[in-house]
């Protein structure tokens, strides 16, 4: 694990991602926008969902994990995914565990062009989960999933509506990349 200035270790696999949005769009000129995408478990391997606001202009209720855009002024990318927790669910990162995937989408602008946007989204543990409480201008509700439950949309008598078919798949990525060891190659040597 690598420790970074900021109070959060990482697996030296992410260090790609220790550049600010600015930087990565410019090595990778395809993409526009850089978002990112938090995946977080509680104690018994439950995945931390939330509800978008119903007055959100952009998908009001549907289910999502916590993320959002990264700033100009955040550090780096994963500095961008700790701020966004931190501000939508009060958590507090104290370890990035890995990548568990990326989403790329498109948007219009008002004059017709397309911006595309790349989404990271990484494993994180937190400090407490007694902290959580969520941003009501965001979001309006939460609450832990198992795999089965995301699998099948619905977890007691709520039901589970995504924004679209790949955000339901990367939350089901996220419980498969839990059992896989973070592992990466530093000098050709395969370090776990």
């Amino acid at each position: 694990m690598l420790r970074s200035e900021a109070p959060f270790d990482y697996p030296p696999s992410l260090q790609m991602y220790m550049v600010s949005g600015k930087q990565f769009v410019q090595q990778n000129p395809r993409y526009h926008v850089v978002c990112t995408g938090i995946v977080v478990f509680n104690d018994v391997g439950k995945l931390l969902l939330v509800r978008r606001a119903a007055n959100e202009k952009a998908y009001p209720n549907m289910w999502e994990i916590p993320g959002g855009m990264v700033d100009d002024t955040d550090e780096t990318i994963i500095h961008g995914a700790i701020r966004e927790l931190k501000e939508e669910t009060g958590l507090t990162a104290t370890k990035v565990v890995r990548k568990v995937g990326e989403m790329e989408f498109t948007s219009d602008k008002k004059d017709g062009s397309e911006v595309r946007w790349i989404k990271h989204i990484f494993e994180m543990e937190f400090e407490d989960i007694d902290a959580l409480v969520l941003d009501p201008v965001e979001h309006q509700q939460h609450l832990f999933a198992t795999e089965d439950e995301i699998g099948s949309d619905r977890v007691g008598d709520i039901e589970l509506k995504y924004i679209s078919p790949p955000n339901k798949v990367i939350k089901l990525d996220a419980f498969r990349s839990r059992n896989k060891p973070v592992s990466t190659s530093v000098n050709g040597i395969q370090v776990v």
